[in-house]
């Protein structure tokens, strides 16, 4: 049945077995049974992460055309155009995912992610403030969102975001804990020279 191909997709999606997910999805999507969108879109992630970014981007792009109200298919997409460097398209495709869902906190962080790609620290810094309003356990956003107000010279919030990042273990999960240290201790650094020198 369908069901049971689409099942044993996304467990070998799960598991990163890529190829037999692929296989899974394509034998659910021979049977033209059940939601095609939803399983176009997880085969477009399976091909994602192989690395096979035309055959992906088709998939995104035929469930969409399957179901035009599928966020997730706007997220993935747009996740993959700044991943090949169409950054305003994937900006375009995370503001759709928004439109349709307005708390949706991934597709935030990932138009945060394209706006920081392209020089745009308000707007990112403004997405990244939706996603912790939204989902406050998301640590990678405290340190972006530090990087960001680093960027608009606002080094108070700069040091909060920093400090709340390593808090909550986010600098020994991805491995940068020194490195973030190093910058909170500078950016305290130049806010003590801003009070002595007020236009330092």
């Amino acid at each position: 049945m369908a069901s049971d191909y689409f099942q044993q997709g996304l467990e070998f999606l799960q598991s990163e077995d890529y190829d037999a997910a692929i296989e899974a999805f394509t034998k659910a999507l021979r049977l033209t049974l059940g939601d095609l969108a939803q399983v176009l879109l997880f085969r477009g992630e399976a091909y994602a992460f192989k690395g096979d970014f035309p055959r992906a981007m088709a998939d995104f792009n035929e469930a969409l055309r399957q179901n035009a109200y599928l966020t997730e298919a706007y997220n993935e997409r747009g996740n993959l155009r700044r991943f090949m460097g169409d950054v305003s398209g994937a900006i375009e495709d995370q503001t759709a995912a928004l439109t349709l869902e307005p708390n949706y906190a991934e597709a935030y962080y990932n138009r945060a992610l394209a706006h920081e790609m392209l020089g745009q620290a308000e707007a990112a810094e403004a997405d990244l403030s939706q996603v912790i309003r939204l989902n406050p356990t998301i640590a990678p956003a405290y340190e972006l969102r530090g990087q960001m107000r680093i960027q608009l010279n606002d080094l108070d919030g700069a040091v909060t975001d920093l400090q709340r990042y390593l808090r909550m273990g986010g600098g020994r999960e991805y491995d940068n804990h020194s490195e973030t240290q190093s910058l909170i201790f500078t950016l305290q650094l130049r806010r003590l020279v801003r009070k002595v020198i007020p236009f330092a």
